[in-house]
């Protein structure tokens, strides 16, 4: 009997210490400054970890399997020119990828062996630029302009067949819808339906496919324009968050209040939770000339429940472009990297 519990003893701790919590990779960026770090913690908000001293850091993802993670990172202070960088999952063996012009906004394929990004490339006369969706070979550094397509946030579906990403909106003239096309870039086609011609100007978002491939999250915002003397200013009316259904073409809206501007979102507990990094922005008939300085938050929203659950808020930092990941890919917490308390993360963090 005594062996027989110390064996079940061993056996649960066992288990205990081998099992890993799905977990949430995120940027803290101070808006005043403009300095921005990569973080990732529990997806309940806890053991939140700095994983790398990347000042500048921009949109970042998970590889498939949990061992690596890529992302933008702006050359220098307030640039606009960013380059992809990869990196182990506890943020060491820190690599550059792309050297000239401009990239950002990367992703992984399906079984990791490629970089979905967006690059602007500049004309022989420096006045202009292209703008392409690429794929990149990690095993060759090879790259391969797919399309030459205005886009933000593109990605695969999770069988790899097709890509999605949101169009660029025209200040003023017109919005910006969800497209897909083939992983070859043929078959270019708005995934949703036609967005409507006029005032207001519906910009849509942040498209991702879900993890079974059914279903599509993104994100819209509804905006008016005002002309007060020779400028014309962008007056937001409302932000609002959907799920659509690949299969039925059916919409359904989110209760997720109209006033919260996202700054990404991403599925969580495969299709029955989304996490969003959102700012409570104030909807009123004209913006004009009032500055805001936001602060975004993350949370979980509960899709059976509709229930938002604040994860993570800093008094100073934007929490941004959040990226969840199962634990039942994570296999290993992130090595040497102790997880400390967010004040005192925050304290350390401003010395570098």
């Amino acid at each position: 009997m005594r062996f027989l519990l110390t064996s079940c003893c061993f056996i649960l701790l066992f288990f205990s210490q081998a099992h890993t919590d799905a977990k949430i990779l995120f940027v803290s960026e101070d808006p005043l400054t403009d300095r921005s770090f990569l973080y990732v913690m529990d997806d309940d908000g806890s053991n939140v970890t700095l994983l790398s001293h990347q000042d500048f850091a921009s949109i970042s993802r998970w590889s498939p399997d949990g061992k690596q993670i890529v992302f933008g990172k702006r050359t220098e202070k307030h640039s606009n020119e960013f380059h992809i960088f990869i990196m182990t999952v506890d943020g060491t063996d820190v690599r550059q990828l792309t050297f000239s012009d401009s990239n950002n906004h990367p992703s992984f394929s399906p079984m990791g062996k490629s970089i979905l990004f967006k690059r602007l490339e500049w004309t022989p006369d420096g006045d202009d630029f292209v703008r392409y969706i690429c794929l990149m070979d990690l095993e060759n550094g090879n790259v391969k302009k797919i399309v030459d397509v205005d886009s933000n946030r593109p990605t695969f579906s999770p069988d790899g067949r097709h890509i999605v990403f949101s169009g660029i909106p025209s200040f003023g003239k017109s919005g910006a819808n969800v497209w897909m096309m083939g992983a070859d870039g043929r078959n270019l086609q708005e995934l949703l339906p036609p967005l409507p011609q006029g005032l207001p100007h519906f910009h849509r978002f942040h498209p991702i496919i879900s993890p079974d491939g059914t279903q599509l999250l993104y994100d819209e915002a509804e905006i008016t324009f005002i002309q007060k003397g020779n400028v014309t200013y962008m007056v937001l009316q409302a932000y609002r968050y959907f799920i659509y259904d690949l299969i039925t073409g059916q919409s359904q809206q989110l209760k997720i209040p109209k006033d919260y501007k996202p700054a990404g979102i991403d599925w969580m507990d495969g299709n029955k939770a989304i996490v969003l990094s959102v700012y409570q922005t104030e909807i009123r008939d004209w913006d004009l000339e009032k500055e805001e300085v936001e602060k975004y938050a993350l949370y979980k929203y509960d899709i059976w429940t509709q229930e938002m659950t604040l994860l993570k808020e800093d008094m100073i930092d934007s929490l941004l472009f959040p990226d969840w990941i199962s634990d039942d890919v994570l296999s290993v917490t992130p090595v040497g990297k102790q997880p400390i308390q967010w004040g005192k993360l925050k304290g350390e963090n401003s010395k570098h």
